[in-house]
């Protein structure tokens, strides 16, 4: 199945699921993460509807958001959002300056060896690739997201660890 296809059918079975409550208990454990206690960074996003809701998290001073710069990704410590050419919330393009942080990506779907299912643009896969040395990368899925037949491509940027309803999975 190709990936346009493959998405289709994960964004259907997202609809289907009870987001708002599988987005609470995803923040919670989120919250009770080491990795997220501990973190001097939070890079975040502005979510979808079809991504888990972690707005509850914004308000944290940590949080950076991204916004698109050519082919690339950037954080920024900003609040002030608009909406990007691309649909999303996006803040002031003022690149934030840091050190170790913990990166929340979302995702439509993933495999039992970590690699996501994204949008198609390729911004977090690359943004992992560059920054590896100082992120550790964790994926947030709804419990309709995990996909067997997904395969990744050698562009693609495995997680650290990803973060369901059930709890947390880590690389192996």
């Amino acid at each position: 199945m190709d990936r346009t296809e493959l998405r289709k059918e994960i964004r259907q079975r997202i609809r289907e699921i009870d987001r708002e409550a599988e987005s609470r208990m995803i923040v919670s454990i989120l919250t009770s993460l080491d990795e997220y206690r501990n973190a001097a960074a939070i890079l975040a996003y502005s979510p979808l509807s079809d991504e888990p809701d972690i707005t509850p998290i914004l308000s944290d001073g940590r949080v950076l958001l991204p916004y698109i710069a050519g082919r690339g990704m950037r954080f920024s410590s900003s609040r002030i959002l608009h909406r990007s050419p691309m649909g999303f919330m996006e803040p002031e393009r003022t690149e934030a300056i840091y050190g170790k942080a913990l990166m929340l990506v979302p995702l439509l779907g993933y495999n039992e060896r970590l690699y996501r299912l994204g949008r198609g643009g390729g911004f977090y896969d690359r943004y992992i690739r560059e920054n590896r040395e100082r992120i550790t990368a964790i994926g947030l899925a709804f419990s309709a997201s995990f996909d067997g037949r997904f395969i990744e491509e050698p562009h693609d940027a495995a997680l650290d660890a990803i973060i369901t309803p059930a709890g947390r999975i880590p690389a192996s």
